[in-house]
C-alpha cells in the first residue's frame, strides 16, 4: 500500500517483500494543482515535482487506486474505488448553542486555501461593523488576510500538523463554519472532508460545492452551498442576522451523517478490497 507521495522506488521494495497487489491512496488532482494559481507557489512546485516524477510509475503500477470522490474516480478509470472521508469521532452536539455570547465562525482551512479564503476578507471586515458579537478563527498563522491579522473580532491561530489538528478538532466548538472554493480543477477533486470537519466542531457549514460535498449532503442540505460567488457576503450576513436558525442546519447535518454511517460504509469498502 502506498500513500499520496509516495516514490516509485518503494515499488521495488513491496514487491521483494511478496506484495502480490498495489494498492495507491489519493486525495489530490497533482497535474491540476501544479499549475492552480490559487495555492501557494511553494506548495504549487511540491506537486508539480511530483507529477512529473514518482506519480507516473505509481499510477501505472497500482491495481488499485483508492479516491475519495468521483472526479478523481474518472482520473484513475477502472482502477478506481470511491471511499470518501470517515472520521471515527461522532458528530459534535448543539448545546454549544444554547446561551452563546458570540456567534463563533471558523474557517478550516490552512495553506492550500489560503486563495480561496482570500476574497472573503474584506466582505468579512465589513460584515463585523455591523455584527459585534461574531468572532471570526482562522488557521492561517502569519498567511492570514492582512485586513483581518490584528482585527479584534479574529483569532488567527497557527496551523497545526495533521495528528495535531485531528486530536484537537473533536475539542473545538463553532456556530458557522465558512469553506469558500474557486471554481478549479483542483478544487473539483477535493474530498468531502471539510462538511465532515464542520460536523465534528459543531458548525452550520457554509461552503462552495463540488461533486464530493454535494455526495456528502444529498439533496435535503442543498442550503449549505454557495453556487454564485458573489453571493458569499450575503449569505454570511443572512447567518449572522439569524444565528439561532444555524443550530437546525448542524442538526440536519448529523442526521445526514447518521443516517450514511461513512464509517461502516468505508469499512465494507476496504474489506471487500483487503479480502477479495
Amino acid at each position: 500500500m502506498i500513500v499520496r507521495y509516495g516514490r516509485a522506488g518503494d515499488l521495488d521494495r513491496l514487491r521483494r517483500a511478496g506484495a502480490k497487489r498495489i494498492v495507491y491512496i489519493v486525495d489530490d488532482d497533482f497535474a491540476a494543482g501544479a499549475t492552480d494559481p490559487g495555492l501557494p507557489e511553494e506548495y504549487r512546485e511540491k506537486l508539480a515535482a511530483f507529477a512529473q516524477g514518482d506519480w507516473p510509475a505509481l499510477k501505472a503500477a497500482a491495481d488499485i487506486v483508492i479516491v475519495p470522490g468521483s472526479v478523481l474516480g474518472e482520473l484513475y478509470g477502472a482502477k478506481a474505488r470511491i471511499i470518501p472521508p470517515a472520521w471515527d469521532r461522532p458528530p459534535a452536539s448543539t448545546e454549544h448553542f444554547v446561551g452563546a455570547r458570540r456567534i463563533e465562525i471558523v474557517h478550516l482551512g490552512t495553506g492550500s486555501h489560503r486563495g480561496d479564503f482570500a476574497p472573503l476578507a474584506a466582505p468579512l471586515e465589513k460584515l463585523f461593523r455591523a455584527h459585534p458579537r461574531a468572532r471570526l478563527t482562522l488557521f492561517a498563522g502569519d498567511a492570514a488576510p492582512d485586513v483581518l491579522k490584528s482585527h479584534p473580532q479574529v483569532v488567527v491561530r497557527r496551523p497545526l500538523s495533521w495528528w495535531r489538528y485531528k486530536r484537537a478538532l473533536p475539542r473545538m466548538r463553532f456556530h458557522l463554519a465558512l469553506y469558500p472554493l474557486a471554481r478549479t480543477p483542483f478544487n473539483a477533486a477535493r474530498s468531502a472532508n471539510k462538511f465532515y470537519e464542520h460536523a465534528l466542531v459543531g458548525a452550520a457549514s457554509l461552503m462552495s460545492p463540488n461533486a464530493a460535498l454535494r455526495t456528502a449532503a444529498g439533496a435535503d442540505l442543498s442550503e449549505i452551498f454557495v453556487e454564485d460567488e458573489g453571493d458569499w457576503a450575503g449569505r454570511i450576513e443572512t447567518c449572522l442576522a439569524k444565528p439561532d436558525a444555524l443550530s437546525g442546519r448542524v442538526e440536519a447535518t448529523f442526521a445526514r451523517i447518521f443516517a450514511t454511517d461513512p464509517l461502516a460504509a468505508a469499512a465494507r469498502q476496504w474489506r471487500n478490497i483487503l479480502i477479495p
